[in-house]
């Protein structure tokens, strides 16, 4: 497949063998970019080196520390980044006008924060190259494909990336977000937010930059983003350098056709990358789990993964088995797992309830309350953590935690196992599930994950409508209309701005976020009591919405009564703090403001992602 978007440099003789390749129907094949493929005949025999590309990330010369409100940008405001992430794709190398015959996707994801910042980009014939080029974000027909047919762990897949636009269609090529002292907001150093996404076709950032690399082996090529000049590089020169501003607008952009912002955002993005090193390198050790087959015995089990959700990557080390959910499914209804027997996993997470409980704070086996509202169990193997201050990761280890804490279940693991292995049935169920016999903690927690990953939720009104089997009434997509839509009033545009944390057809974007909720010295400060740093303060999990209408009370400590509380809340009863999420902060004082009627209908398109059927399927065995 011929790239038409990139300038190919190929000597004469190189172009008939490029017009005899046929194009490939798959939409994955579209990333073998066969445009690329033009090498001197001499390289093309020799055997290909791998080239991984990493990315550092600083501010005039300094490392970027994330959160940080230091950055003294080029129009002298003070500011931070609380997000940086981009795509990088069609990776090639050159020398002189001859361009590297290329292999592999070309493509990685960098999400700067989670320190995912190297990804194996191409492979080359060895030899001298003097230039590397690659772009920020995609060209026009990956970047409207279909985001369900990338694999669990493609850069495109939206889980991985978590830059795809969903509704709307297409990607966001880089996201930029970050706080910012306004004074808008109240008087002196009042911090407000600003949210730079920017894509779309006619904001694809092409770099090319000059590179000393004698590619004999592996080589690892290490470049800087000097993220402080996306804002910028002088303050006397006034093209590109952006001023953040709620009443200019230009405290956000999602790069609509004709926005100005958006345009120089991307010519800054493209000119803020220089290479620092190439060199040899052993290739970077995988983290990923060896995959395992399913023991001996079982009953490979496939997860029925609903066509319009991402692909999730499941646990490769515990594959499911249709003996080992059974198993998971019994452990989780039976009350033989905590100290008195009265209560099971399944006591705060009730099917009636999308595996929620109607209860603020649950009960413990002594009547004691916990000290958050119980989350609601579906759609877990999309989950990026188990827990509202994402302290566990794994299912597996989340289904322990709750049997020995003092008040839940409060039975010490070793006194649980000895309960089962003295049961008349487990130890032979045990043994169907993993093949070979033993009752261990280790495997409790798999049995509980295995089962809790089969619990998919995606047959709402909403899906039914996404599918055209129905219609949605005039107040649920006028709901649905103010959902997807930005609060921007610079530019007269009026939404309701919930798709930032909440898009996707999984209503959730996953990431620990400070929603306003107020941060107090003796408060739950969620995701802070784990990582120790300020900046998270306030922050818990971004529950998915399906569901919502089942799982009353709301947030982490069960606050709200009733989903119109709720959304009054974001309308007018934000609180600002430092750790404020940056795409509520650029929004006015408290909140957005909305309507008697655009709260009803907001609270009616919510009534519509309600799954009618899960309660059946996450009901106790017979």
């Amino acid at each position: 497949m011929l790239n038409t978007a990139t300038t190919i440099r190929c000597s004469p003789s190189s172009i008939p063998a490029i017009r005899g390749r046929k194009p490939r129907a798959s939409t994955l094949a579209l990333s073998v970019l066969f445009g690329l493929a033009c090498a001197a005949p001499a390289q093309e025999s020799a055997v290909a080196a791998k080239v991984w590309l990493k990315f550092n990330h600083t501010v005039a010369g300094a490392p970027l520390r994330f959160d940080d409100v230091s950055i003294r940008s080029a129009a002298g405001q003070t500011l931070s980044i609380s997000r940086l992430d981009y795509l990088v794709t069609n990776v090639k190398l050159a020398a002189g006008d001859s361009v590297a015959m290329v292999t592999g996707a070309g493509r990685g994801v960098i999400i700067a924060k989670a320190n995912r910042d190297s990804f194996e980009a191409i492979s080359v014939p060895p030899g001298k190259y003097d230039s590397l080029e690659f772009d920020i974000g995609l060209a026009p027909t990956l970047n409207h494909s279909d985001p369900a047919g990338f694999g669990p762990t493609d850069p495109l897949n939206p889980q991985v990336n978590g830059l795809h636009w969903n509704w709307q269609g297409g990607y966001i090529f880089m996201a930029i977000e970050g706080r910012y002292v306004s004074g808008e907001h109240g008087a002196g150093n009042e911090l407000g937010g600003y949210s730079f996404h920017v894509a779309n076709d006619a904001h694809l950032m092409h770099v090319r930059l000059p590179v000393a690399a004698d590619i004999q082996r592996d080589t690892l090529i290490t470049l800087t983003l000097d993220a402080g000049r996306v804002f910028g590089v002088a303050a006397d020169d006034s093209a590109g350098v952006i001023r953040i501003d709620h009443a200019a607008g230009t405290d956000s952009t999602h790069s609509a056709p004709g926005d100005e912002l958006a345009t120089a955002l991307a010519a800054n993005i493209a000119a803020a990358f220089a290479v620092d090193s190439a060199r040899p390198f052993d290739a970077l050790p995988s983290s990923s789990a060896a995959a395992l087959s399913a023991p001996a015995g079982t009953t490979p089990l496939t997860l029925s993964i609903p066509a319009h959700f991402p692909q999730p990557l499941l646990p490769a080390d515990n594959p499911l088995t249709v003996e080992g959910v059974a198993l998971g499914r019994t452990l989780f209804f039976d009350d033989r797992l905590s100290r008195d027997e009265s209560i099971s996993c399944s006591s705060c997470h009730t099917s009636k309830h999308a595996n929620s409980d109607p209860l603020r704070f649950s009960r413990g086996v002594d009547g004691t309350a916990g000290t958050r509202n119980s989350m609601p169990l579906f759609n877990l193997a999309w989950a990026h953590s188990m827990t509202w201050d994402g302290k566990r990761a794994r299912i597996r280890d989340q289904a322990l935690a709750p049997i020995s804490d003092a008040r839940e279940m409060k039975l010490p693991i070793a006194e649980a196992i000895d309960r089962l292995k003295a049961s008349p049935k487990y130890p032979e169920l045990f043994a169907r599930a993993f093949g070979t016999p033993g009752v261990t903690p280790e495997r409790l927690g798999l049995a509980i994950e295995q089962y809790l990953l089969t619990l998919v939720s995606a047959d709402s009104k909403f899906d039914r409508v996404l599918a055209g089997r129905e219609e949605f009434t005039p107040r649920e997509a006028r709901g649905l209309e103010l959902f997807i839509k930005e609060y921007d009033p610079a530019r007269n545009i009026r939404g309701a701005d919930c798709f930032h944390c909440h898009g996707g057809n999984l209503f959730t974007d996953g990431q620990p976020k400070n929603n306003g909720l107020g941060v107090e010295a003796d408060a739950d400060n969620g995701r802070m009591l784990v990582t120790g740093n300020r900046a998270d303060a306030g922050k818990f999990k971004t529950p998915s919405l399906r569901n919502v209408a089942l799982t009353a009370p709301y947030m982490h400590d069960g606050r709200f009564a009733t989903l119109e509380d709720v959304v009054r809340h974001y309308s007018t009863g934000v609180h600002r703090s430092e750790s404020l999420d940056p795409n509520l902060a650029k929004h006015p004082e408290s909140g957005i403001g909305l309507s008697d009627d655009d709260i009803k209908a907001l609270v009616a398109f919510l009534e519509s992602l309600t799954d009618q059927s899960f309660e059946t399927k996450a009901s106790k065995p017979q």
